[in-house]
């Protein structure tokens, strides 16, 4: 892979960072399917026309990334790429950090408390966007995704999630993604006592993989997640969620809704730990020829 600086200012925190990632990348283990993304890591081009990122500033800050790096260098410093999706996991992820050509930054700090949802509905053309979403120490908030990224090549799509410690956040995910082949992260990290609550929503026609993680960094952390998974009539969805970490009284629950009643499929990996960690885990699947509740697949349903 060739190193490159995807902005026009980047921060030279992140061109080292960048450069690390591309020099060490094949020092890190084999992702199973990479071979289907790491090839477009290497053409990929600054936002083509993207449209519709957030611009706030006030009780929360929101900007694009490319502003973000460095508006709040030392934040992204610190937390880019390394306690949620960390860039060092595998080859795929170091690519991306590579090469990562857009996305949405949202910074709410210490004991905030916002009664309205945070809406991310940018668009654009893009091969590896990324989304980094920090919510402070006790601070409360509804965010909800709904990008639309297309791509002819490969598709790398991440959001970050980073929770102070007693945050409380309500997640929801329904992006509309289009490429030949997609890959989709939403990885978090939460201190102690903070809870995070997923609604995540994936209606492919295509082939795409999500990777759900979460590590759970202290005591009375909690993770809830209700994942829609429906490929209709011809997608593919394989689904890899994962939990970590440690602490009293933290866990993760999981309900996993699987529309069976097309022709497409769902691959699901079980729902387990990758360190060994003992962390009280819950996984139930639903799937929709079994179940008269099954949810509808918009991201205000549940």
């Amino acid at each position: 892979m060739t190193s490159k600086q995807n902005w026009g200012a980047e921060p030279g925190w992140l061109q080292k960072k960048r450069q690390l990632a591309s020099l060490l990348q094949k020092r890190f283990p084999v992702l199973p399917g990479q071979e289907k993304w790491l090839p477009w890591q290497k053409t990929t081009q600054p936002d083509q026309g993207g449209e519709g990122w957030l611009h706030h500033r006030g009780t929360y800050t929101a900007l694009p990334l490319e502003a973000a790096v460095r508006d709040y260098s030392e934040l992204l410093q610190e937390n880019l790429m390394e306690k949620a999706l960390r860039w060092q996991g595998n080859q795929l992820f170091a690519g991306h950090l590579a090469n990562i050509d857009g996305g949405q930054f949202i910074y709410v700090p210490d004991d905030c408390r916002l009664t309205a949802p945070i809406e991310l509905t940018g668009r654009g053309s893009l091969t590896n966007p990324h989304n980094v979403i920090i919510v402070g120490a006790r601070s409360r908030v509804t965010i909800e995704e709904r990008l639309m990224i297309k791509s002819a090549q490969g598709l790398f799509a991440a959001t970050e999630v980073l929770l102070g410690a007693g945050a409380v956040v309500d997640y929801r995910q329904a992006n509309d993604l289009r490429a030949p082949a997609v890959y989709t992260a939403l990885h978090a990290y939460q201190a102690h006592a903070a809870r995070l609550k997923l609604n995540l929503v994936v209606a492919n026609e295509g082939a795409v993989t999500v990777s759900a993680s979460d590590f759970l960094d202290g005591d009375a952390s909690t993770w809830t997640t209700t994942a829609v998974l429906d490929p209709g009539r011809t997608g593919q969805i394989d689904w890899r969620p994962v939990a970590d970490g440690f602490g009293r009284g933290s866990r993760a629950d999981m309900t996993t809704y699987v529309n069976d009643q097309g022709r497409g499929r769902v691959k699901l990996a079980p729902f387990q730990t990758s360190s060994g960690e003992p962390l009280p885990l819950k996984s139930t699947v639903i799937k929709k020829s079994t179940a008269a509740n099954w949810p509808q697949s918009r991201i205000g349903s549940y």
